[in-house]
């Protein structure tokens, strides 16, 4: 199934709420869990891919991921992936095990509207940001408004399979 807010977040992109979408990030952070068999982006990167791969529904062009390996000589802690494709959406994974604290979020930049959702703090989980660029003088300057709150029920949603062959 899929996270409530993630079915909300993709129900926002659908309608067109966000504008045409330039940007994705996300982060998935936290300290332990260490692995001796599969390295961080095995372990927590999928999750990620596959929600990315759910809100755009369509393939990557070009993937490529960098990674460094800190506590075993061949296995990565930290990584950074990034995802072009057709649509022109960039997308930017990290990944790190040798985090501080625990984060866990994903970034959606529209033309119009950017949404976030975090998946650690206990309310407000998806917040949308309307923003607005002014020139001035030939240089961009945002103008900042405090983010809505994007309410949703905490009932696990099942997508059909998609065209993209996410296996859902």
């Amino acid at each position: 199934g899929v996270l409530p807010g993630i079915t909300k977040l993709k129900q926002l992109v659908d309608s067109g709420e966000l504008g045409k979408l330039d940007y994705i990030y996300s982060s998935r952070l936290n300290l332990g869990k260490f692995r001796t068999e599969e390295n961080i982006l095995w372990s927590f990167a999928p999750h990620d891919i596959s929600v990315i791969l759910l809100l755009l529904n369509e393939m990557p062009q070009q993937v490529s991921a960098h990674g460094g390996c800190y506590l075993h000589q061949d296995i990565a802690d930290v990584t950074v992936t990034t995802m072009s494709f057709a649509s022109g959406v960039k997308a930017h994974i990290f990944v790190n095990w040798l985090h501080p604290y625990k984060e866990q979020k994903l970034v959606v930049v529209g033309e119009q509207k950017t949404a976030v959702f975090d998946d650690v703090t206990p309310k407000n989980k998806l917040l949308l940001y309307d923003y607005q660029i002014q020139w001035i003088n030939e240089v961009p300057v945002p103008k900042r408004q405090k983010p809505t709150p994007i309410e949703f029920t905490m009932s696990v949603a099942r997508f059909p399979r998609s065209s993209v062959g996410l296996g859902w």
